[in-house]
């Protein structure tokens, strides 16, 4: 399980570097800011191109991963599809070639003969990347079927920040309402059989800017919670110590809910904050900088949330769906609620939504937090 475990950190450090390559190469960093005001091609191109990076991550996560471990081939998941049409109305399969060369005429036929752009994309997709040093990785004993498992890939989550690129975000009690730092790589695994979030990997790329170089640099976050065995990346004074603040702090949406914000603030302390992006929201709760990560509206989907729900486990925490834990009486089991990933949360759904947690989300990362929130949101439902 070590090894599983360390090569999902690898290839989220590959997809990292591609996301860092993108925006720090003058080649790519063009196509993917070129002005949004022209006609509706260059709009299409502009988003085409953003969607191309988080196909080639996809595929990379994919291709690497299936070269170790060959029986996860067909159990690797994610939003994008890899069918592209070029200019020339050419349809064009992205995949990892099996040489830089290769995969850079494939990119370059996609990029519209841009042969700049697909070298360094293809040379990154290509490079082997360090295996991560962890000690508590390195101890973890645990054996589980590699067949049984499955993968959630949200490649580039908070999209929006990415693109806009705001280096000089600060944040508020640890908090980034908006900035690169709201950009993350969500890999996921879960049980095929019961869909429960069994290992996550987050990947904040976009963490720490050196000044001096212009460089960008980040971190790494896992968490593995699988028959009875609980481990991640956090140090045991991380893991033991309570709230980072006195106040309750939810993390939330700017377009969240009045109804939600009201239940924050009729708790004692209660505050909100903003933050971007589903991934990274949820990560904010793994800090124990926010007690909770509140979504009320069905708009977070099964590859955004598997990554953190799993390290939040690893934690004693959990991420459940939030209509379902409404019904759950005080003091019982909100297992019954928890999200789950193997499966739609319904038999029938609305175009792309088959794969969304449909019931909106509470993540929380102990159970003191979750009966706060939860009795302040029921009393609140009742007046």
């Amino acid at each position: 399980m070590a090894q599983f475990v360390k090569s999902l950190i690898g290839v989220s450090n590959k997809a990292a570097n591609l996301a860092r390559a993108i925006r720090s190469e003058h080649a790519l960093f063009e196509l993917l800011v070129q002005e949004k005001t022209g006609d509706a091609k260059n709009k299409r191109f502009v988003q085409d191109f953003k969607t191309l990076g988080d196909v080639l991550i996809q595929e990379m996560v994919k291709h690497d991963l299936s070269a170790k471990f060959p029986e996860m081939k067909d159990h690797i998941f994610g939003e994008e599809s890899n069918e592209f049409t070029n200019k020339l109305g050419e349809s064009i399969t992205v995949a990892v070639q099996s040489t830089v060369t290769d995969t850079s005429k494939l990119l370059s036929r996609v990029l519209d003969g841009n042969d700049e752009a697909a070298e360094i994309l293809a040379k990154v997709l290509h490079q082997d990347v360090e295996e991560p040093q962890d000690e508590t990785l390195s101890k973890l004993s645990l054996e589980v079927d590699i067949n049984s498992l499955a993968i959630w890939i949200d490649p580039i989550d908070s999209t929006a920040e990415y693109i806009k690129g705001i280096s000089d975000s600060k944040p508020d009690d640890g908090i980034y309402t908006v900035g690169l730092q709201c950009a993350t790589v969500l890999i996921g695994a879960y049980d095929r059989q019961s869909g429960k979030a069994v290992i996550g990997v987050v990947n904040q790329p976009f963490l720490h800017l050196d000044a001096s170089t212009s460089k960008w640099t980040g971190r790494c976050i896992w968490g593995v919670a699988c028959n009875g065995v609980r481990a991640n990346s956090y140090t045991a004074s991380e893991n033991e110590a309570q709230s980072k603040s006195e106040s309750f702090t939810a993390v939330l949406s700017p377009s969240e809910k009045d109804h939600i914000k009201s239940t924050i603030s009729s708790i004692s302390h209660g505050r909100y904050q903003y933050g971007s992006g589903a991934g990274y929201k949820a990560l904010c709760v793994c800090d124990k900088v926010a007690n909770v990560y509140v979504l009320s509206r069905g708009t977070t989907f099964k590859w955004d949330s598997c990554a953190p729900h799993a390290i939040l486990n690893s934690m004693g925490g959990s991420m459940l769906d939030l209509q379902k834990a409404r019904k759950v009486s005080e003091g019982e089991d909100v297992s019954c609620a928890e999200i789950v990933y193997n499966k739609p949360d319904h038999a029938k759904w609305e175009p792309g939504q088959q794969w969304s947690n449909s019931g909106g989300v509470i993540a929380y990362w102990n159970k003191t937090s979750l009966s706060t929130f939860m009795k302040a949101f029921t009393t609140q439902t009742q007046k």
